[in-house]
């Protein structure tokens, strides 16, 4: 027989224990964050290691399907899980290698071109609206007032971007600290990665011991859910970053247009961020363009308008598959809000996060509805 009262009173206990650590935080504001950050110092490296455990298993995952999943002989039982570490960790290393040897050195190129020739595209501009814009003596008037020229726009907009995407990214601690903090999450997704069915089993158990049985439903629900999003966002991103980078630097070879193999890896960058990131590479294409060919810069706009439509309706359903469930709008929101409050992950984490928390409180609704008939 379940003792009410002594639930009643566990309940009260943790109300007003959480309620002095809540107050005792805000009365202690200071002291509070400086020790949630020495606590973040400390737990880095198992916090980047634990997501490095989960991107390299969506890999290894593939690589155990792939190397004798019928096999029964016992040395290539023990050894698939190692191997397919190992080729998951080398798969890495090859993306990373790729990046820097090919798409880095042709990125820094396109921000030079971009530097060296936005300031005279911008001022040609700012000249002809203002000889053909007498017909509107206001738009003439603001852009007079405006009084700054092209390297004055484009360090403003730099100052901005800096703020949106990347003021949050600063390096923590020296070079030699890095280095040991990236080989200790290394060896500790590897850990984990060796482990993770022990594991899984062990924190079964400890939820079992420690939480109901209704909660620890929720949790998993939880999730579940979340690693459905992670999953599908990270392998389909990746997938139509290379897929958009590949065919847009073919069709400019093709075509004819000018720094083909400099804009085209960058579409394939900029196309990691969902729903905008695509319209963000070709409009920086457009700028190196229209300062060298101006028809040529209309008609790459036309090319990346078609591409977009080519491989958003018929490649990316079959390569991809279905997409993360989240609607349009909220995608937007969660790109610009993630970039805006924590930089370059808040970018590229946003999306998945914002699905997650889309596809749980659908599943609610639904739920409570279904309830109230």
């Amino acid at each position: 027989m379940i003792d009410y009262s002594k639930n009643k009173y566990k309940t009260i206990v943790k109300i007003i224990i959480a309620t002095a650590l809540m107050l005792l935080a805000v009365l202690n504001y200071r002291e509070a964050v400086n020790l949630v950050i020495k606590i973040y110092g400390i737990v880095y490296p198992l916090l980047l290691g634990a997501a490095m455990a989960f991107v390299l298993n969506i890999l290894v995952v593939e690589y155990e399907k792939i190397y004798f999943p019928g096999s029964k002989n016992k040395f290539v039982v023990s050894t698939r899980r190692a191997v397919s570490i190992l080729l998951a960790i080398l798969t890495i290393f090859l993306v990373v290698f790729f990046a820097l040897r090919i798409i880095i050195p042709q990125l820094v190129k396109f921000i030079t071109l971009l530097v060296e020739k936005f300031p005279g595209v911008y001022d040609s501009v700012v000249k002809w609206i203002v000889e053909n814009s007498h017909e509107f003596p206001a738009l003439q008037q603001k852009i007079m007032e405006l009084d700054m020229n092209g390297s004055a726009v484009l360090s403003k907009v730099l100052g901005l971007l800096g703020n949106w995407a990347f003021g949050t990214v600063y390096f923590i601690g020296s070079a030699f600290g890095a280095v040991v903090e990236f080989i200790l999450a290394v060896t500790f997704s590897v850990y984990i990665l060796a482990g993770k069915e022990d594991l899984k089993n062990k924190f079964k158990k400890f939820f079992k011991a420690y939480i109901s049985k209704e909660k620890r439903t929720r949790f998993y629900d939880v999730l579940n859910t979340a690693n459905d999003s992670f999953s599908s966002y990270i392998v389909g991103q990746c997938k139509e970053a290379v897929i958009l980078g590949s065919l847009c630097t073919a069709g400019m070879i093709i075509l004819g247009f000018p720094y083909s193999t400099i804009i085209g890896p960058v579409m394939g960058l900029t196309a990691l961020i969902p729903m905008i990131g695509a319209y963000i590479g070709a409009a920086l294409g457009f700028l190196l363009i229209v300062a060298v060919n101006p028809l040529k810069a209309l008609l790459f706009i036309v090319f990346i308008v078609v591409l977009q439509q080519l491989e958003g309706n018929l490649i990316y359903p079959k390569v991809v598959g279905k997409s993360i469930g989240l609607p349009g709008i909220w995608v937007f929101a969660a790109v610009i809000l993630g970039g805006g409050m924590m930089g370059i992950a808040g970018i590229l984490l946003g999306v998945p996060i914002a699905a997650t928390a889309y596809k749980l409180i659908s599943k609610s609704v639904n739920e409570r509805i279904k309830e109230a008939k």
